[in-house]
Order: C-alpha cells, then structure tokens, then sequence
C-alpha cells in the first residue's frame, strides 16, 4: 500500500513540473519568432503557452509602431507553482525596437 502511494504521489509531482509560458506585456503592435512555435503576432499583451515547445526556446519580436513599449519574458513555473524562474527579460520603447530572450 505504501509502494502504490509514493508511486503515485512521484507520478504526480512529475506530471505537475512542466508550465513555459512567454510572458508580452505591451501597448503597441508587435510580431516575431519563436522557437518551437513559430511567428506571432498580436498588440497589447498576450501570454503565450510554450510547454510543448523545445526544452531551449529563444524568441524574437519587433515592435510595429514607433510609439510604445514592447516587453518580453519567459515565466518557468515547476513543482505546482511552488517554484517560478524568469527568462530572458526584455524590453523596447524604441521605434520599430526589438526585444529578444532566451531560457538558457
């Protein structure tokens, strides 16, 4: 019974341990590349699930105005949200900026 718990409870731990999310924050336009998911586009601020991506994941994005601000970050969350890192932050208020990051 013992045996059955614990390979439960590590089951479990290891299915809670995965959650990439890229993190924009913005007030203008933007698009660019991601790796593993490819180009995106979108304005204002958008969190992006990246769990499927590959375990490195840089990004690329490039603000579409002149006015504004263009951030970008990746939030790592493991162990049930209990532990979070954050990756590769970034931010522009150029025109035509570019922001870039990578987790590792």
């Amino acid at each position: 019974m013992r045996r059955a718990a614990l390979a439960v409870l590590a089951l479990a731990l290891l299915a809670g341990c995965d959650g990439k999310v890229l993190v924009i924050e913005s007030n203008t336009l933007w698009s660019g590349q991601v790796t593993g998911i490819g180009q995106i586009a979108d304005s204002g601020s958008a969190e992006i699930d990246i769990s499927d991506a590959p375990s490195s994941v840089c990004w690329t994005l490039t603000k579409r105005t002149s006015a504004g601000t263009l951030r970008a970050y990746l939030r790592d969350e493991t162990w049930f949200g209990l532990g979070t890192e954050y990756d590769g932050d970034s931010t522009t208020s150029e025109p035509g900026g570019s922001v870039t990051g990578c987790n590792e």
